[in-house]
């Protein structure tokens, strides 16, 4: 039985329950799972051979007549096997497949791929969205963490090379900016005063006091009471804040595309492209959000539960992460309704998890 995942039916439509015999869903589960390995409608014998379920072929063929009579199996024209509907795999999502958490041999490579590379959100968005597409062999989607309002969290000032000066601001949801100071401004304020890495440090030791925590307003009220220098710098990041507060996800990090069009549902390519398009609009996205956030843990999608059309081929498995009323984004993977849906459970629960540590422990809690 699987507790966490949860049936999202983005159109609010609701379905009977049903009630299994004990030999329907030993069928059902042997039907989904042999499906899912082989893409091949299933027949009676074949699951009689490949599960040993202790009965005969008619005995078997009668259960599934029965599971498509109640909408379970679909019978495709050309085959005298069936297959799953999406009301099968739902069924097989929420009470029939043996799912578990992902295993600690695996738990620990991730870790030590993210203790491997840069800390900042971009990197562990791609990497995230690597390891997601790579242990699911399916397409993975990811989003950055955005608050509901951008907050300051704080400044780095660097004296480069070539004697500019560079602002590096790291948003309270973790998100890195870098951005010029103008010279030619800083000179003008203060003709008589050489800006060295000294000054810079000063600079960013008062505006990490005045300002963490602060929204693109209280960025500039308070940018107005400041000396030339940290004032320069605190007018940079109120543009940085409100930029943020303005912006759409506007970049998705996805990985793992080739796995879905090696399936043989996508292998002509055509209906893959609509789902890349939804994908690549902010609003399918955007529109997850709040609803997952809502509901906690994670989500299986399928099929037609997708409301928009293009989605009606595929499944999604995705959570959110982050803070929850705070900053939230999401990391999935999607694949065909034939997914191997306890293998991408686990390892999107697991990923999700992980990310709300990472952003904690490295930035701190973020602020309403």
């Amino acid at each position: 039985m699987v507790g966490e995942p949860r049936h999202l039916n983005e159109r609010g439509t609701s379905r009977p329950a049903l009630e299994l015999s004990e030999r329907q869903r030993t069928v059902l589960r042997a039907v989904v799972e042999d499906y899912v390995t082989t893409a091949l409608p299933v027949g009676s014998k074949a699951l009689v051979d490949r599960f040993g379920l202790g009965v005969s072929s008619a005995t078997v063929r009668s259960a599934m007549a029965e599971l498509e009579a109640l909408g379970l199996l679909t019978h495709p024209h050309t085959s005298a096997g069936r297959v799953p509907s999406d009301l099968g795999y739902r069924l097989y999502v929420e009470s029939l497949m043996h799912e578990s958490v992902l295993d600690r041999a695996d738990q620990l490579t991730i870790r030590h791929q993210f203790a491997q590379v840069q800390l900042t959100t971009n990197e562990w968005l791609r990497l995230a969205a690597s390891i997601l597409a790579a242990n699911t062999r399916s397409a993975s989607v990811v989003t950055p963490a955005r608050s509901r309002r951008a907050r300051f969290g704080h400044v780095q000032l660097v004296e480069l090379a070539d004697r500019s000066r560079l602002a590096v601001l790291v948003l309270a949801d973790g998100n890195v900016v870098q951005r010029r100071l103008d010279s030619a401004l800083l000179e003008r304020s203060d003709p008589s005063t050489s800006i060295d890495q000294a000054h810079l440090d000063e600079a960013a030791a008062i505006l990490n006091r005045e300002l963490t925590g602060a929204s693109a307003p209280q960025v500039r009220r308070r940018a107005a009471k400041l000396p030339q220098l940290t004032a320069h710098v605190a007018e940079i990041a109120a543009q940085v804040l409100e930029e943020a507060d303005g912006a759409i996800i506007e970049e998705v990090f996805t990985d793992g595309i080739v796995n879905v069009l090696e399936q043989p549902e996508f292998a002509e390519g055509a209906k893959l492209r609509g789902i890349l398009e939804v994908l690549r609009r902010s609003d399918f996205l955007e529109q997850l959000v709040p609803v997952l956030a809502r509901r906690g843990g994670v989500h299986v999608i399928i099929g037609h539960e997708n409301a928009n059309d293009a989605m009606h081929d595929v499944s999604l498995v995705f959570a959110p992460y982050g803070a929850p009323g705070r900053a939230l984004g999401l990391l999935g993977v999607l694949g065909p309704t034939r997914m191997p849906y306890p293998r991408a459970i686990p390892t999107v629960r697991y990923l999700a998890a992980l990310m709300d540590e990472l952003i904690t422990s490295h930035y701190g809690e973020t602020h309403d």
